[in-house]
């Protein structure tokens, strides 16, 4: 059996990942977040989310992402109010309350089309830049004079 290499990632207390930000501007606020050492999805550390939050439903939150991927018409975040970063800390209750506001967010923003996608685990493997759990809804831009939707690169990893 191949063994996986021991990478140790340096940690910190806000559970953010600097390598992973997706440009200079959002390095700066997640080293800012960093010093704060306070995870920055969770409700007292809440403030560098530049966007209204839509929805509040059952511990989770449906806000638009502060910082899009390149291609999306919309994207969405949705939060759990309570700080969990292991996908065994969600419940059937969680997915329920997920579920309803992914529903919403449809409805309300006439979603015809797009992905729910969720990174859990170490950071190193994800490539998320905050650890806190979160769900992106993300719906793509439609390619002019094509019969399909933009490429939205979601990196895992």
């Amino acid at each position: 059996m191949r063994r996986l290499p021991n990478i140790k990632p340096k940690k910190n207390k806000a559970g953010v990942a600097l390598q992973f930000a997706k440009n200079k501007g959002y390095k700066k606020i997640l080293e800012d977040i960093i010093s704060t050492e306070k995870c920055p999805f969770c409700p007292d550390n809440f403030k560098y989310h530049k966007k209204p939050i839509l929805k509040d439903y059952q511990g989770w939150l449906a806000t638009q992402n502060s910082w899009p991927y390149p291609g999306t018409l919309r994207h969405f975040i949705i939060i759990s109010k309570k700080h969990k970063n292991k996908f065994s800390d969600l419940s059937a209750k969680d997915f329920l309350a997920v579920q309803a506001l992914v529903n919403w967010l449809i409805k309300k923003y006439k979603i015809k089309g797009g992905g729910l996608t969720l990174r859990f685990g170490e950071q190193i493997y994800t490539g998320a830049t905050v650890s806190h759990l979160h769900f992106h809804l993300i719906q793509p831009k439609l390619k002019l004079n094509s019969k399909k939707a933009k490429t939205i690169w979601f990196a895992i990893g």
